[in-house]
């Protein structure tokens, strides 16, 4: 591994003298730049590249235990990262390369996604039918410890490797509920995830249901091989619930093929970020347009609602004037791309923020629903420590019944 020219050993003082020396030359360097061929931006530069390498030098010089130079640089990129966005982050050389054999090769998992937020990892979803839902979790519970370890100044990135591993591998998890009087013990069994990612069926009245659990890249064809099924009902559907709650896993590709299949080639979402080459509108194709009859949609978000989702939601109630019914959405969509670095390290930042076809910006905002999703007798009256139970049936789930009110109706009431 490259060490960008610094010493791995905190322990060998020559070696910490001669990278505070290195940095000490870097700071004057810096200071006899002249100030009149600065502009106001670079001199604001150069002045936060110097209080870094005094903060540096003090460090490498006077804090009680020796650390290497390499390890200060990399913390101070991995806090620097996590500052940006729960999407952005920094990753180590051996990092990048787990994060690029990740890609190639699906390792078994808890089912779940999880972002950094306000200091806490918040699990933003939990997938349908994935080890984590069996073993109770749900969607906004906080993880305090991982098999004992306090999560503690982690990336969304480093956090959620601690979800995947071997199959068979039990994690033990401290987690803390909205309300709850005291920290849940779970165990969660790592598992592949069912390779299906979507459902479908016939509800009453002739309204189709289908169920995105989370996007991969066979969602796309999922998805238009149920619409295919459920139009060859008799008699004809008279409406479609599309459930896009607690699905924030996916990729922009992904939604916008996924959308095609009801939009064909309309405008799907849009990515603007500081750079002209990060800038791009995204539109379906007409060859991938499986619903040619238009129907009345009612798409169901929630907080779990993000990434891919978004997307989809979005371009469907901007160009198909489908209805979003449920909660607000999480807000969480950008363009992330990868940019190695020259020792073999990483970032992995936002470069751009989705706009829906409306022009309205999806990071950080998120989806209001037109009709608020009403909230069962029910679930208020059950203990927050009480591990969930199954995810009830189309049937007798409140939203989709409030969903197959206004197909019905044609009100959004």
């Amino acid at each position: 591994m490259k060490n960008l020219g610094l010493s791995k050993k905190g322990s060998d003082r020559g070696s910490l003298n001669r990278g505070a020396l290195a940095l000490f030359l870097l700071l004057v360097l810096t200071l006899l730049v002249p100030r009149p061929l600065l502009t106001a931006e670079t001199s604001s530069s150069y002045e936060a590249l110097r209080l870094f390498t005094e903060a540096l030098f003090e460090i490498s010089q006077k804090y009680v235990f020796p650390k290497s130079e390499e390890d200060m640089i990399y913390g101070a990129l991995r806090g620097m990262m996590g500052y940006l966005d729960p999407d952005s982050s920094f990753l180590t050389p051996s990092e990048y390369k787990s994060y690029l054999d990740g890609k190639e090769a699906q390792a078994a998992e808890a089912g779940v996604e999880v972002i950094i937020k306000d200091n806490l990892a918040t699990l933003t979803s939990v997938i349908d039918g994935g080890p984590a839902a069996a073993a109770g979790l749900k969607a906004g519970d906080h993880v305090l410890k991982v098999n004992g370890q306090m999560v503690r100044n982690l990336t969304t990135q480093e956090m959620a490797r601690r979800f995947r591993g071997a199959p068979g591998t039990a994690i033990k998890l401290q987690v803390l509920r909205n309300s709850a009087i005291k920290p849940l013990e779970v165990t969660v069994t790592l598992a592949p995830l069912s390779e299906n990612t979507v459902t479908s069926r016939v509800l009453q009245d002739s309204f189709g249901y289908v169920r995105l659990r989370y996007f991969n890249e066979a969602t796309p064809k999922e998805f238009s091989l149920a619409l295919k099924v459920l139009q060859k009902q008799n008699p004809a559907l008279r409406g479609l619930i599309l459930d896009l709650r607690n699905n924030a896993r996916g990729s922009m590709e992904e939604a916008v093929r996924t959308a095609s299949i009801i939009l064909g080639d309309k405008e799907i979402v849009s990515a603007r970020g500081r750079s002209p080459d990060n800038q791009e509108t995204f539109s379906g194709k007409e060859r991938d347009l499986v619903l040619k009859a238009p129907l009345p949609v009612v798409v169901l978000i929630d907080q779990g609602t993000a990434r891919a989702a978004e997307i989809v939601a979005a371009a469907l109630h901007d160009q198909y004037r489908a209805t979003l019914l449920g909660a607000k959405s999480l807000g969480l969509c950008g363009l992330t791309k990868a940019m190695p670095l020259q020792d073999g390290s990483a970032l992995i930042m936002t470069v751009a923020q989705c706009f829906t076809p409306g022009g309205q910006k999806i990071q950080g905002k998120g989806l209001e629903p037109e009709v608020q999703g009403q909230t069962p007798k029910e679930a208020e009256k059950k203990s927050l420590l009480e591990l969930p139970q199954a995810v009830p049936a189309p049937e007798q789930d409140p939203w989709v019944l409030q969903a197959v009110e206004i197909l019905t109706s044609g009100k959004k009431t």
